[in-house]
């Protein structure tokens, strides 16, 4: 889909590949103002039901920014839908779910004009290319114990990195922080903000897509898809069930063609 207002051009797609339940949940949207906000969330599949909890995280940023002609503190907009989506995904829980936990990770991408700004919390991620750089930069850090790990060694030195990921080897894509009921482990999430410039991509995806495709596939798919944009996203997702991915699969492809006025 593309946007002559805005000259943004727009691919997403989802599948739900080889789960008997798509527990993604994706959205994008235009406001008045010409601002973009992109929204992705993967329900946690050890947890039955997180389907609910994506769905819902995902319906809070689409009502708050739909009902707006223009935001003008995304960080603020951001706190609001995290944490409205907290309370209904906890409510949900414990009212019908017995208490059970249901979850669900989250990248968010707002864009106003040629300044972009991420936010995240699990292992969803963001990947920007800059054409003025010609290379493509993953944006988010998985929040997972092996980064964990590295932080913690980081901090200190005297932890034996290899001892730790020995002992821990079976659980290093773990999550360390997601939006989860009853728990707040949502309260530290990590914000990015970035240019974005004519030219410049952004890619969020379900580790269902990325941990399945590389990013020459990517620069493969736009370029052979260059006429119908709109196209890239299902031939992402395609290319990843091709490559034997076992997960839901959700993209969305944001492309700035033109100058926004």
């Amino acid at each position: 889909m593309s946007n002559k207002q805005t000259c943004i051009n727009f691919s997403y797609h989802t599948a739900k590949g080889l789960r008997d339940i798509n527990e993604d949940a994706y959205w994008q949207g235009i406001n008045k103002s010409n601002q973009i906000l992109c929204v992705l969330c993967d329900g946690i599949g050890s947890q039955d039901d997180s389907q609910i909890a994506s769905q819902i995280t995902v319906k809070e940023f689409q009502d708050y920014f739909s009902k707006r002609r223009k935001i003008y503190n995304c960080k603020k907009m951001f706190h609001i839908c995290l944490e409205r989506a907290y309370k209904k995904i906890t409510n949900c829980s414990n009212k019908d779910l017995n208490g059970k936990k249901i979850g669900t990770t989250l990248v968010v991408l707002f864009i106003n004009n040629d300044q972009a700004t991420c936010f995240n919390l699990g292992d969803s991620r963001l990947y920007h290319f800059s054409l003025q750089q010609n290379k493509w930069d993953q944006i988010t850090k998985d929040h997972n114990l092996y980064n964990h790990i590295m932080e913690s060694v980081e901090a200190d030195p005297s932890l034996d990195k290899n001892l730790l990921i020995e002992k821990y080897k079976n659980q290093l894509h773990a999550l360390t922080r997601c939006l989860e009921s009853n728990a707040l482990v949502h309260k530290k999430y990590d914000t990015f903000s970035f240019a974005f410039e004519v030219g410049d991509v952004c890619f969020l995806a379900s580790d269902g897509v990325y941990h399945f495709i590389n990013l020459n596939d990517i620069n493969k798919i736009i370029s052979d898809q260059r006429n119908s944009f709109e196209k890239v996203a299902q031939k992402l997702v395609d290319k990843a069930l091709q490559n034997k991915s076992n997960d839901n699969l959700t993209c969305i492809i944001v492309e700035k063609t033109n100058a926004c006025q």
